[in-house]
């Protein structure tokens, strides 16, 4: 952490008036409203952090392909969301680490990991705001890798939208103009051409898909996946087509993935930067010091279900049916590390990974920052002054 930049920038640089000037100017970049909570400053970490975030997302993300993984992962798809032709590996990682501390050094501990997109358009308009709002100079970097602006938004531009016209290319999403993540897709078109579609409007002809642009039906032929199983089964929508059919059709992002790389990982992986994680149903019996651990339902999103403080009543009151639906895993002891006018702020930081099919290796591109004084870090727990959703500049004190 750079405690010293981040004091002048809170003590100095920061004004109410600026920060307000800061979100409304966002806010007419993308011609909507951000129905989360922006927080009122970055947080500026030094590049030991940085890279010890990075190697371990690299290190995850090259775990989740081995072919012993993919057998132990074989059972987290369900056969009615089994898509054709899965991907060798996934396009998007994001990949949460809490920031802990050991002897006085800060260390990332893995939260959680899904091979899903997150929001690479809008932390990137972040980014840019808060360097125009606040002059924040070239020596700070939000990017773990050695990339710059150009670079980034090609690899971006790369991963979504292909050698195709984007008017052939959708974000794919369920009801998307009424999601909180809408502020993400009004960034991604706005840096890549391409516009949201509802999944409950595509038209299906035979084995092809087709959706609205411009007043016609055009095809399509390539699709950012942005639509998560839970929330279509939770709104009953009804799709126009089956994940299992066979579709002309190509995934940035395969779909299997997003259940691959997910909570159902978690006990498998061998890294470091993993606490030890159990699923419910390989437990002989609960454990006596559950005090230790967090209860999480493997299928939900934003923290929901999480249960920081499970008793064994919670544990018990689980059918066994639904039992492998669920982990123990090693709770987290977040460090109070990040300085701001109210307190020492935890912080939760997402490293957004980008796979191309034909690259070696992942590539650790930019962060999203939750901050917070509580015991969760999600968007929904953090609405009060000086804490919420940010991103890291990455330099030097």
């Amino acid at each position: 952490m750079l405690p010293n930049t981040q004091k002048y920038f809170v003590n100095t640089l920061y004004s109410p008036q600026k920060h307000s000037e800061f979100v409304s100017g966002m806010e007419r970049t993308l011609g909507c409203t951000i129905p989360f909570r922006v927080m009122e400053s970055p947080a500026f970490c030094g590049h030991d952090l940085k890279n010890a975030i990075a190697e371990a997302a690299i290190a995850l993300a090259t775990e989740c392909v081995t072919p012993e993984y993919k057998e132990q992962t074989k059972r987290a798809i369900q056969q009615q969301y089994m898509v054709q032709n899965e991907a060798e590996h996934p396009m998007f990682c994001v990949i949460d680490f809490a920031v802990s501390q050991i002897e006085g050094e800060y260390i990332p501990k893995l939260v959680e990991l899904q091979g899903f997109p997150s929001l690479f358009g809008y932390e990137y308009l972040l980014s840019e705001s808060f360097k125009s709002t606040y002059g924040i100079g070239k020596e700070f970097t939000p990017y773990f890798s050695q990339l710059n602006n150009d670079e980034y938004l090609h690899l971006l531009h790369q991963a979504i939208v292909g050698d195709l016209h984007p008017d052939n290319v959708c974000l794919l999403e369920f009801d998307p103009f009424n999601q909180k993540t809408l502020p993400d897709f009004k960034a991604t078109e706005l840096y890549t051409n391409v516009s949201p579609t509802d999944i409950r409007e595509i038209v299906k002809v035979d084995n092809n898909l087709f959706h609205h642009r411009g007043g016609a039906i055009v095809p399509l032929k390539r699709i950012y996946n942005r639509a998560i199983v839970d929330e279509l089964e939770e709104n009953n929508v009804t799709l126009p087509f089956n994940w299992t059919d066979t579709l002309n059709v190509e995934w940035a992002g395969h779909p299997n993935w997003y259940f691959r790389m997910s909570k159902y990982s978690l006990p498998f992986l061998k890294h470091h930067s993993v606490p030890k994680t159990f699923f419910l149903n390989s437990l002989k019996e609960v454990p006596t010091n559950l005090n230790d651990f967090v209860l999480k339902p493997l299928y939900a999103f934003a923290g929901k279900g999480v249960n920081v403080n499970p008793t064994t009543q919670d544990i018990e009151s689980i059918p066994d049916s639904e039992k492998h639906n669920w982990v123990l895993m090693e709770k987290i002891h977040y460090a109070e590390c990040l300085y701001t006018p109210l307190g020492m702020n935890k912080l939760e930081i997402r490293c957004m990974v980008i796979w191309l099919p034909d690259s070696p290796t992942p590539i650790p591109t930019i962060s999203l920052v939750r901050s917070g004084r509580g015991a969760m870090m999600g968007a929904r727990f953090n609405s009060i002054d000086w804490t919420g959703a940010t991103l890291c500049f990455f330099g030097d004190e």
